[in-house]
């Protein structure tokens, strides 16, 4: 792994949910073990405001005007901190980059545009497990990349969409984790898939377990997972490539 550039700081807007944006940055270090000294590691600012209001509950009626706020306050305040990019760790808020001042969309890396371009290396059915909100506020279909992605990202009908809904939630308060699995396990069996496009971030503590407890010997990969991609390539990837187009 290349040395990171030490004058670059990351920031990482969490607490949407906060155990999701704080076993990310735990990811991100985990990548970083193969570095010789922990002088090394990257920097990086995590802001974890649980406070934002329910993301699906004020999009969908479009009721978003003090969150927007409360977004751009916040992401003020990172910039403030002299970040060089920013990792907003929820999908559903991505809704209202379009709507960001231009200062702060030339620092954001989306998670969707990460999703996006993996999804067409990889070429391969993915179900995509997301909040109700994600869904039908149609973030992914009206990325400019859905014409040729389309056919890879498969929708689940809506009951099972309420099923994900309330599991995603049960994550963010509880965390537990192992009940999940025979969710998604029928799922596969269901749409006759066997991947998932972690399209909430809550499900990157599902992706972690998967790797770490139950897929040890296999090396199955069956999460396609922004969150893992963007620590797994930090500092590497070319961040200005990932940007966020308006």
């Amino acid at each position: 792994m290349k040395q990171s550039n030490q004058s670059e700081m990351i920031g990482i807007l969490g607490g949407m949910g906060p155990l999701a944006s704080a076993e990310f940055l735990k990811t991100i270090y985990e990548y970083n073990l193969d570095k010789q000294r922990e002088q090394e590691f990257p920097k990086i600012i995590v802001y974890s405001d649980p406070s934002f209001p329910d993301r699906t509950e004020v999009f969908l009626k479009q009721d978003y005007h003090y969150f927007l706020e409360k977004l751009i306050d916040t992401l003020s305040k990172l910039c403030q901190l002299n970040v060089s990019k920013i990792i907003i760790c929820c999908i559903t808020s991505h809704y209202l980059l379009p709507q960001l001042p231009d200062e702060f969309k030339k620092r954001i890396i989306s998670l969707i545009d990460i999703i996006m371009i993996d999804i067409l290396k990889q070429k391969e059915k993915h179900l995509l497990i997301c909040s109700k909100g994600t869904k039908k506020l149609e973030i992914f279909q009206n990325h400019e990349f859905w014409p040729m992605a389309k056919n890879y990202l498969i929708l689940l009908d809506e009951e099972d969409q309420n099923i994900i809904h309330q599991m995603i939630y049960h994550l963010k308060v509880q965390g537990t984790i192992k009940e999940c699995f025979p969710i998604l396990e029928s799922l596969k069996t269901k749409y006759n898939i066997e991947k998932f496009v972690v399209g909430c971030t809550e499900i990157h503590l599902l992706s972690k377990y998967w790797d770490l407890q139950m897929n040890q010997n296999r090396k199955e990969k069956i999460f396609l997972d922004p969150l893992t991609i963007l620590a797994r390539t930090l500092p590497e990837l070319s961040l200005s490539q990932a940007n966020y187009n308006c």
